[in-house]
């Protein structure tokens, strides 16, 4: 039993005192037979309940009728239209009843031409309520045959349309639905002996007990078992008096969870007996707006799964609209996980501004939450006024739910600055995901368009923060495969420095194969950082230099110190090993300063300045930025 059957079952069981009456459960109308519950545990239970309740079948059903013709070309040309009426923006009680229309003069070769018409219904819900009304009326005609057609069926359908054929079955003829029972229904599951059990009983609840344990035993049913199903079929029985009940409860000096608990199922009774206006009226009169709130969402929440969304909406949106409003936006997600299609279709037709509006936008976002590949292959379907943010939205979502899939809609997002965001989140959920596979597609295509500002080793970092000692190897590999740039640089560089920051043994191991170039120093300048950081000073920095070509040390200071916070670099300043060092570490500092932030005074400026050699404060044209400070 799930969760949400077991919190029923409570609070059925808290209303035991309100309930009166032992005659069969008429809710609706006469004629509407009260919703059964046929597996305990069945996703599908309550859209079968639904339709079964909603049915237009008589209670009192006529003599079998096996003579009808077989080529009646009226009722073949009404069958024709099963998909149609079904497939129509319609309610589903307009289908059922249009429905009923066809099965009322529909012979048993019509039935089975229904029935195999069925399962060209694209909406699972709408297929299982037409297939539940086909075996009700083919019940009535020759229920043997209808238990033998319901056998095509996975073993769950085929039990449960077996206990809707049984119940209309004992409806006409209880001895001879019965006799074929017994022999029958042993061979099913224990859960399907149960169901069948139950719906015959429900059908005959006039019976006596003795008879009900009797039935029980026919079907091989546990005598703990039929008195357990038994009080359960009781408690479900309708209140005689739902709006006194209601009054009574809510008179209560201390409303707490078993009080809202009986409330919410005694609404579920108003609705089934005067309609979603009463409901609304006793509702929208409580003043605690808390307490309000929960019930018309507890409710409205339920009433979904026993009925469509769309008709659902539709009461919520004209009756609640000003007294429980997120209920509403509550439902329209809930539909738009379901069903986003319909759902935007419906809020489309909300003639309240900004009300539709907003409805409109929940749903989409929705969509693009649930589903991001279905909105961006159905942009066209949007509203013209969504279609724009939708595609980002989109692509947004792609990111984070299929990065591998984001590249082939970047083209979509013209502007330079939107794209790079979505660009490198893709990336780094990409590299989350396979690593290999972002490293492949950043490889293959060099020539991607990076905003002014950033460059494709900052594009990069999003990757490398992913790289560890396991995954760098094989991506290091990969990056010789491919030529060096323009520069003379390639990325294997890169890769050894993201490894160093957790290996740098492994790191110094995969110098020799890096190419020389740009890519070499920046395996140097990682390894270094990587060095620094363990020990927070820069004397196992300058041990490394001893690794390091000579006439390459004063460049690779630059490069290190340009890793650092510009703090740090400032800190470490005097002791970078010689002259040189100290003044391409400068030169780097303030050239970095000039291009962003400056976190310092104009002493310390000052200091920095004087560390550098006349060809570098040349190339910064210190005077003239001497003056701007």
């Amino acid at each position: 039993m799930s969760g949400r059957e077991i919190n029923n079952s409570l609070r059925r069981a808290k209303l035991v005192p309100l309930l009166v009456g032992t005659g069969l459960s008429i809710v609706l109308c006469v004629g509407f037979v009260v919703f059964f519950r046929p597996f305990s545990n069945e996703d599908t239970q309550t859209t079968f309940g639904m339709y079964d309740r909603e049915s237009r079948t008589p209670s009192v059903v006529p003599t079998l009728d096996r003579t009808a013709s077989n080529n009646n070309n009226v009722e073949l040309v009404q069958s024709s239209e099963l998909t149609s009426i079904f497939e129509e923006p319609t309610s589903y009680r307009d289908g059922l009843v249009a429905l009923d229309n066809m099965l009322q003069n529909a012979n048993v070769s019509t039935i089975v031409e229904l029935l195999e018409q069925s399962h060209n219904l694209k909406n699972t819900e709408k297929q299982r309520a037409a297939q539940v009304q086909i075996f009700r009326r083919f019940a009535t005609l020759d229920p043997i045959r209808a238990l033998m057609n319901a056998e095509s069926f996975p073993t769950k359908l085929n039990e449960y349309f077996a206990s809707v054929i049984y119940r209309d079955w004992s409806l006409i003829d209880l001895d001879s639905a019965l006799a074929h029972a017994e022999q029958h229904v042993p061979t099913l599951s224990d859960e399907g002996k149960t169901a069948i059990f139950e719906q015959i009983v429900r059908a005959n609840w006039d019976s006596t007990d003795d008879v009900k344990l009797l039935i029980a035993e026919q079907l091989t049913i546990s005598s703990s078992t039929a008195r357990d199903l038994l009080v359960s079929i009781e408690k479900d029985k309708p209140l005689d008096n739902p709006t006194a009940a209601w009054e009574e409860v809510l008179s209560s000096n201390n409303f707490g969870e078993d009080e809202s608990n009986q409330l919410h199922q005694i609404a579920i009774a108003i609705i089934e007996k005067d309609g979603y206006e009463k409901f609304a009226e006793l509702a929208n009169a409580i003043q605690d707006r808390q307490i309000r709130t929960v019930l018309i969402s507890d409710t409205l929440s339920s009433r979904v799964e026993t009925e469509d969304f769309g008709t659902v909406f539709a009461q919520a949106v004209e009756l609640f609209r000003e007294t429980a409003r997120p209920v509403v936006f509550d439902l329209v997600r809930r539909w738009s996980y379901r069903d986003p299609h319909t759902a935007l279709s419906a809020v489309s037709e909300v003639p309240l501004f900004p009300l539709q509006e907003r409805l409109e936008e929940t749903v989409i976002s929705t969509w693009i939450g649930n589903s991001p590949r279905e909105v961006l292959r159905e942009l066209e379907s949007l509203p013209t006024e969504y279609r724009e943010d939708a595609l980002i939205e989109g692509i947004w979502s792609l990111t984070r739910q299929f990065p591998h899939e984001t590249p082939e809609y970047l083209d979509e997002i013209s502007d330079p600055d939107t794209r790079w965001p979505v660009m490198y989140i893709m990336l780094q959920n990409w590299a989350s995901n396979n690593i290999e596979d972002a490293f492949t597609w950043f490889l293959d295509n060099p020539d991607l368009e990076i905003p002014k500002g950033y460059s494709r080793a900052e594009f990069l970092q999003y990757l490398l923060f992913r790289v560890t000692p396991e995954t760098g190897p094989s991506l290091f590999k990969l990056a010789l495969e491919y030529p060096v740039d323009e520069s003379g640089s390639g990325w294997e560089g890169s890769i050894v420095g993201a490894i160093a920051r957790e290996d740098i043994s492994k790191a110094k191991e995969l110098l020799p194969q890096v190419r020389d170039g740009p890519g070499r120093m920046t395996a140097y300048a990682g390894i270094g950082q990587a060095l620094f950081n363990q020990s927070n000073n820069v004397d196992s920095v300058t041990e490394f230099t001893e690794e390091i070509p000579e006439d390459q040390h004063v460049e690779f200071y630059g490069e290190f110190a340009m890793r650092l916070r510009p703090q740090e670099a400032y800190e470490q300043l005097e002791k970078f090993p010689t002259p040189k060092a100290q003044g391409r570490v400068a030169f780097k500092l303030l050239q970095r300063i000039a291009e962003s932030y400056n976190p310092f005074t104009d002493e310390q400026i000052e200091h920095i300045e004087s560390f550098l050699t006349d060809t570098e404060r040349t190339g910064l044209k210190l005077e003239s930025r001497s003056t701007q400070q």
